[in-house]
């Protein structure tokens, strides 16, 4: 279970600041509110609130209820966290990380790399041939990398990552 800091660190690189400020406002709250009661508590526009919120809707840490103001006609968009859901959404997250990782180690594994001095610009061995092992932006003589210390961090990343997941599916199963 994560904490809450790492949740809104989560859904700021996801989704964005304004974002994680949405989230936690509702979060503190406990209650749903409307997108201009949130505007006007966090000072932000009306705008800016509800992209966030769509953005947190779309991924589902957030839900809303609609109501129809006698008065103008217009719809009222009450939001409220997704707490029952919130834990699904990170597991379906972390496995999407975990391939990312996998797809990333496969291609370092599979392939040698070369980087220019100058610019530090990193070029598979095919790039690199294709270049005569020069630079294609400043013509430097491009140097071989050894990326044993990158997959060794994937690999730790993947276990680690794995390992979550195995105690994360295993406590939401009990």
């Amino acid at each position: 279970m994560p904490t809450i800091d790492e949740l809104l660190s989560l859904i700021e690189s996801m989704i964005g600041p304004t974002a994680r400020k949405v989230f936690k406002y509702l979060m503190e709250t406990g209650e749903e509110a409307s997108d201009e009661a949130i505007a006007n508590a966090l000072e932000l526009k009306v705008n800016d609130v509800r992209r966030a919120l769509y953005s947190l809707s779309e991924y589902g840490f957030v839900s809303y209820r609609r109501v129809r103001d006698k008065n103008s006609g217009w719809y009222i968009y009450y939001w409220r966290i997704n707490v029952e859901d919130i834990n699904s959404i990170l597991l379906v997250r972390k496995r999407e990380i975990l391939r990312k990782l996998k797809e990333r180690l496969e291609y370092e594994e599979s392939n040698s790399f070369y980087y220019c001095p100058i610019d530090g610009t990193r070029y598979t061995f095919e790039e690199a041939f294709e270049n005569g092992f020069t630079c294609p932006r400043c013509g430097a003589e491009l140097v071989f990398i050894d990326n044993d210390r990158i997959k060794h961090v994937l690999v730790n990343k993947i276990r680690k990552l794995q390992e979550e997941l195995e105690r994360e599916s295993k406590i939401q199963s009990s």
